[in-house]
């Protein structure tokens, strides 16, 4: 079994759909079943791998009967196998307010920088997110500037969005969810590719890209606290909490510590505590708010009512920017001490011990094994070196100097 078994059975998995990018026998994927048990917290669909055990009773005469044979494919490009950041906020480059006439979620950068970009040439396609009345979501490939308008809003539901970029890496001789020939064939003959993900999906395209696939030129992340099963969303959350019929709602947001549902006739809210604890349970392992391993991130928190945060954290990430047209900046100073409150937030609640897990995972690399010891691989030692890191130490806050009374004199 590779190191990604315990990573899906301990529920670390966050479903970026990488390992179902690179897996070159297609037994490593993200379940597309429906989640059934909408009550118990945390429900989600992970990955999984198929082994010998699996195809006990079948007929593999008949069928293709395949197994995993710990090629380490997977464990190269998994995010939770490579660690967190230590400060999310260390490869800052800037951070400006934007906004653009597309539709969106705040300010519509992100639809602005991919449209602009697709009209320019400067990318052949970008892999996101779009949805229907439902708010079922489903991943796009979008190559013509009129199809990024429909992607356009947050979508607080999960896809593996790094899934549909297997064609840049991989063929489809085993895959178990095949897309669309066409989808296959353009993929396939795209040089300039952009992903827009949260930050699990923007963590393993930067594994991808540096690993694998120099066809990904540009990775766009968001800011995310959370994101829900599409089952808990649409039978728990919008009728039950909120107390609304899904198909009438047309905008969710996260803001000022509430969740909002807003209809054309009336906008709910509740506080976040009251929905967090039915959020993946992948996501409450993760402690990424910012899209660190993005080019450039984009979010509203920091920002005034209808802007964007943008947040570019690489050369190639300001590059692409200052390409992009048809978009206003502020002047403004993004509030940058909202962003890091909301990031500590997530870290502390999503605090776990992930260095011990890389040590146990990476290290029997260097253990005899039946007296003899495996090889490290290389992409291993930089896993293993950020394994051994001793996490920072919490600064304490500095005592206030006492105030003085009212009245007195110095």
């Amino acid at each position: 079994m590779p190191k990604i078994g315990d990573v899906i059975k301990y529920n670390y998995c966050s479903s970026c759909g990488t390992c179902e990018a690179v897996c070159p026998l297609g037994v490593v994927a993200v379940s597309r079943e429906p989640v059934k048990n909408v009550q118990e917290k945390g429900s989600y669909q992970k990955a999984y791998v198929l082994t010998e055990g699996d195809h006990e009773g079948k007929d593999c005469a008949q069928q293709v009967c395949m197994s995993c044979v710990n090629c380490y494919s997977c464990e190269r490009v998994c995010p939770i196998l490579d660690g967190f950041p230590d400060d999310e906020f260390d490869n800052i480059r800037f951070m400006k307010a934007g906004k653009s006439q597309m539709p969106g979620q705040d300010g519509g950068i992100v639809s602005q920088i991919i449209k602009s970009l697709l009209e320019k040439g400067e990318i052949d396609c970008a892999i996101g997110t779009t949805r229907n009345e439902k708010w079922e979501t489903e991943v796009v490939l979008m190559t013509r500037p009129e199809e990024v308008a429909p992607t356009g809003g947050t979508k607080y539901t999960y896809k593996p969005v790094v899934a549909r970029t297997r064609s840049l890496v991989r063929d489809y001789s085993y895959y178990p969810s095949i897309p669309p020939k066409e989808v296959r064939s353009a993929l396939e003959k795209f040089e300039k590719v952009a992903i827009v993900g949260v930050p699990c999906q923007v963590h393993g395209s930067s594994l991808l890209r540096s690993n694998l696939s120099g066809k990904i030129k540009l990775i766009i992340g968001l800011i995310c606290m959370e994101s829900f099963s599409y089952e808990v969303m649409s039978q728990v959350m919008i009728p039950k909490i909120m107390g609304l019929d899904i198909t009438s709602v047309n905008k969710m947001n996260f803001h000022k510590g509430k969740f909002t549902a807003r209809t054309a006739a009336e906008t709910k809210e509740v506080p976040i505590k009251e929905v967090a604890p039915l959020a993946r349970a992948g996501c409450h392992h993760c402690l990424d708010y910012t899209s660190y391993y993005s080019d450039i991130c984009v979010g509203s928190v920091g920002s005034p009512d209808g802007w964007s945060t943008i947040i570019v954290r690489t050369e190639t990430g300001e590059k692409y920017l200052n390409m992009a047209g048809g978009i206003e900046y502020s002047d403004k100073p993004i509030d940058d001490a909202i962003i890091r409150k909301l990031a500590a937030q997530k870290h502390k609640h999503n605090d776990w011990d992930w260095r011990a897990f890389l040590r146990q995972k990476w290290m029997d690399e260097k253990q005899p094994q039946r007296g003899w010891s495996k090889p490290v691989m290389p992409w291993a030692m930089d896993k293993i070196e950020r394994a051994l890191q001793k996490p920072p130490v919490k600064a304490e806050p500095e005592p206030k100097p006492p105030q003085a009374k009212a009245g007195a004199t110095g």
